[in-house]
């Protein structure tokens, strides 16, 4: 995923610049296929070579081509889910990997309490989809590692995660694993909220039609040099990513149309605790 970031930057710096492959693939003496290979993700960049493009395209100053040389750095760096890599679904590990590398996350969710809020248990109960009866190995492991992605909001290096998600009614309704797994799952809401890098509201049953219609979507965005925002749309049989401007600056205005319509951060807590609470009656 840094290899995409860095590589759609460095296209980005190069068209602002009116150059094209060959200008770019001349400094470096290499052919333009290298060049492309190096814009769509798919190739690495040495730091020599970096540095020559970083003084074509006019980036001086000091610490921006730090933050540059950091990132292609960190693109060859091996991360912990590779481990899996034979062990779960492509499109599972993107996910992994996109939270690992972002410094900001919004979203909507309206029927499901997303990933990176999940306990266990909760989690457990939606990766066994309601079929009764111990997990398998791939659902075990695909467990272990939706633990692991919370780090992310609790990370010291980088900073951690910030999210700001909008939770549907709906998704604190639904019990997710019975009565009990989701008083759990709500009051885990309630403490996440108080950490200061995550905001999270609640659109209630109550706000009628919004923008965007009722589908989840999550908003990634890189941290500078990058400046780049990435749209997740995911469904049941795929994930699909959005990266134009037009996409991502459509996506954000929906995300700003939902949290002017959600309850407030304080009202959407005290809504999670009244379910919550209502749920140990029953």
């Amino acid at each position: 995923m840094r290899k995409r970031v860095l590589g759609t930057n460095l296209r980005r710096l190069r068209e602002e610049r009116g150059l094209f492959l060959e200008d770019a693939a001349e400094q470096l003496s290499c052919h333009a296929a290298k060049v492309s290979r190096i814009e769509s993700g798919r190739s690495g960049i040495r730091q020599l070579d970096l540095k020559v493009l970083l003084d074509l395209y006019g980036v001086k100053d000091p610490a921006e081509r730090d933050g540059w040389l950091a990132l292609a750095r960190e693109s060859r760096r091996q991360r912990w889910w590779r481990v899996l890599e034979d062990q779960l679904p492509q499109e599972f590990l993107d996910l992994v990997g996109l939270e690992d590398e972002v410094s900001e996350c919004r979203g909507f969710q309206p029927g499901i309490v997303p990933g990176l809020f999940q306990t266990e248990a909760y989690a457990t109960a939606v990766i066994q989809g309601g079929i009764p009866g111990p997990l398998d190995d791939a659902q075990k492991t695909k467990v272990r590692v939706r633990m692991e992605r919370q780090k992310a909001l609790t990370r010291t290096d980088p900073t951690p995660l910030k999210v700001w998600m909008i939770l549907g009614e709906a998704a604190l309704r639904q019990q997710v694993g019975g009565p009990g797994v989701l008083r759990e799952q709500l009051l885990h809401l309630v403490e996440l909220a108080q950490l200061p890098n995550v905001t999270l509201q609640v659109l209630p049953f109550t706000a009628g039609a919004c923008q965007g219609g009722p589908y989840p979507f999550l908003i990634y965005s890189f941290p500078p040099p990058a400046g780049l925002e990435v749209v997740l749309l995911e469904n049941f049989a795929s994930h699909a990513y959005l990266e134009t401007r037009e996409d991502t600056a459509r996506l954000g205005g929906a995300f700003d149309h939902l949290r002017a319509a959600a309850l407030s951060a304080m009202e959407s807590e005290s809504r999670i605790v009244e379910i919550a609470e209502g749920l140990t009656e029953s």
